[in-house]
């Protein structure tokens, strides 16, 4: 299988003064504790980081109410599923397509065979079912909620996934990094049960922290997480990440508000994209994935909006696109911006 095309949303650095859609990060944006956390924190910039993490493993252990044995914090949640095939090395693994494009990128990098089951469109991309058994794979990647989808996965399909893979003796990775930004809950009451289960998780998106690389992975199997932490670097983590990441542990007020904003501007939104004629996928996470015109990003863009086309998704083309949910000011300017457009 070819190597895909890795490409990432956010890229603001070429598109300067635009409104960026293309990412999706908690529209609060960071905190104000967090802010002033780095501000008090400054001085510790000049040190190495605590390579254990200790304050911060502490901190996501009370946030996600998990031992702290079961913790490891990493550079990001890209960081952690480079980890898990970097420390592995899967002959052969299995994702769900589309899906988030770093999956692949690391598998193939450490030569894995990479098996997609394809979600299907004329089925709104629902994971029905993930044949583990047939796949062959000693690695299976699944998102809750998927990414570009935005649709979470019903338990009992998860739990089927999670049966057939421990038969199979294969690890599942489950990617969370939105769910904290959806009104459903996580899946770390799994971990005890399962310890072929990795959870990935990342305040890069929950907390709009995507400048500083924080992640981290949860998993009930001490052997199996001690591989993945010498298969990193020993300073992933920065100083400015780890004090951040404290701060953010105790913002569950500021979720609490995401939640309610994210929940009720998609609805808006989806409904102004459905009815300039435009195809919603629905979805329960802080973005949506919608099918038009060929071009329409490039129209956006002209107009100051950036937006995600999701051609390098596998499954996907140029006529499907990604959208953030942002804030109301900013979501009814990209609402005018697409009515100019398809007008």
């Amino acid at each position: 299988m070819a190597l895909r095309r890795f490409e990432h949303g956010g890229n603001v650095y070429a598109h300067a003064g635009c409104v960026d859609f293309s990412a999706s990060l908690n529209p609060l944006g960071v905190p104000q504790s967090v802010r002033e956390a780095l501000c008090d924190g400054v001085d510790a910039f000049g040190c190495y980081p605590d390579p254990a993490c200790t304050e911060l493993v502490r901190a996501l252990a009370a946030f996600e109410q998990v031992p702290r044995e079961w913790v490891l914090a990493c550079a990001g949640a890209t960081d952690a599923f480079a980890r898990v095939c970097a420390a592995l090395c899967p002959t052969r693994a299995l994702v769900c397509a589309p899906c988030y494009s770093g999956y692949e990128q690391a598998l193939e990098q450490m030569g894995s065979e990479v098996v997609c089951h394809m979600l299907s469109a004329e089925r709104g991309f629902v994971l029905e079912d993930v044949p583990v058994a047939h796949s062959g794979a000693s690695v299976v990647f699944v998102a809750n909620p998927n990414n570009p989808t935005g649709l979470c996965v019903e338990r009992d399909v998860l739990v089927r996934c999670l049966d057939r893979a421990r038969e199979a003796g294969a690890l599942v990775v489950l990617d969370e990094c939105f769910v904290d930004l959806t009104q459903h809950a996580g899946s770390n009451d799994l971990l005890a049960r399962y310890p072929n289960l990795v959870i990935v998780k990342a305040f890069t998106k929950t907390f709009a922290l995507a400048g500083l690389r924080l992640g981290y992975a949860l998993c009930s199997d001490a052997e199996l997480l001690e591989r993945l932490r010498a298969a990193g670097q020993p300073w992933a983590v920065s100083v400015p990440a780890q004090i951040a990441g404290v701060a953010c542990a105790s913002e569950g007020d500021y979720l609490a508000r995401s939640r309610r904003l994210v929940a009720h501007e998609r609805e808006r939104l989806s409904q102004a994209l459905a009815a300039h004629g435009l195809a919603v996928v629905p979805s329960d996470a802080n973005y949506l994935l919608f099918c038009g015109p060929r071009g329409l990003d490039q129209e956006l863009l002209l107009r100051g909006m950036l937006v995600r086309t999701c051609d390098n998704f596998r499954g996907l083309n140029n006529t499907w696109y990604r959208i953030a949910v942002r804030l109301q000011a900013q979501n009814a300017k990209l609402v005018d911006a697409l009515g100019e457009v398809l007008r």
